[in-house]
């Protein structure tokens, strides 16, 4: 089989745990590109947190992102897909999470939001690597729910990280009913989209643009929100720190995201 795309999970996949890219992977994607292929980017992130990966790789166009929720050609700015959680649902998340020790991060167009105190204490929601991309890239405001109090608007995403691993559960148990999908819910987190929001239907809108049929691609992930993602792509693949079911899912096992997982399957898969 010839494949045409590889679709690429960022965050414990793509990325090394400093949340790098490494040499190899930016030269085995640049490679690919420039031999007509499509690497993209299929993540939980928002636009704005993968633009400067996206500019280590000349001739990255299009992006997944927000779980899904957005696919973007970057090039013209068009979206292919742009679901979002409407205001009043996004205003019953913020009552629910109310009270809660949480770090809320809301996904305008092309913009998250966070609250600057969360990003000063990130051990304790178990995000400390993050810390050089919020400081940077991150629209940091006092607290992000009351900024949507005085901002509202619909939300491409909305994320909550906890501080203590039972708050998840109780502020899951009353906005389980509203109208949203849960793309991934832990122990201590929760990322909360629009319904029908999936990485493996923003994969789908983005082969019918570009005439490509989903056979033809390859899909590599580590975690819950990419098993959809893997089972609709042609060859699907799990790095060798991803969870039990993800590596269950998969076709094959490549190394783990410290070794160049991810540029081992696109120099052996994809580049001709």
């Amino acid at each position: 089989m010839k494949y045409k795309l590889l679709a690429t999970d960022m965050d414990g996949t793509a990325l090394t745990k400093d949340k790098r890219l490494s040499p190899r992977t930016v030269a085995a994607m640049q490679k690919a590109t420039d031999q007509g292929k499509f690497i993209v980017f299929t993540t939980g992130r928002s636009i704005s947190l993968i633009k400067p990966y996206m500019d280590a790789v000349k001739g990255m166009r299009y992006a997944i992102t927000a779980s899904g929720g957005t696919v973007i050609d970057t090039q013209t700015g068009n979206y292919l897909v742009h679901r979002k959680i409407d205001i009043e649902t996004v205003k019953r998340i913020i009552a629910a999470a109310s009270g809660s020790y949480a770090y809320p991060i809301l996904f305008y167009d092309n913009a998250t939001f966070g609250s600057s105190w969360c990003v000063d204490r990130l051990e304790d929601f178990g995000l400390p690597a993050y810390a050089p991309i919020y400081r940077s890239f991150m629209n940091l405001v006092d607290d992000s729910m009351s900024y949507f109090m005085e901002h509202p608007a619909e939300l491409e995403k909305f994320n909550l990280f906890f501080g203590n691993d039972y708050e998840a559960d109780e502020v899951y148990e009353r906005i389980k009913e509203l109208p949203v999908r849960f793309t991934s819910r832990t122990k201590t987190s929760l990322e909360i989209n629009a319904p029908g929001v999936s990485k493996a239907e923003g994969l789908r809108v983005l082969c019918s643009h570009l005439g490509i049929d989903i056979s033809e691609t390859i899909a590599v992930g580590d975690a819950e929100n990419d098993e959809e993602l893997l089972t609709a792509a042609g060859l699907n693949v799990a790095v060798a720190n991803g969870t039990e079911k993800v590596r269950a899912l998969a076709d094959i096992i490549t190394d783990d995201n410290e070794n160049d997982g991810v540029a081992k399957i696109i120099e052996q898969y994809l580049l001709d």
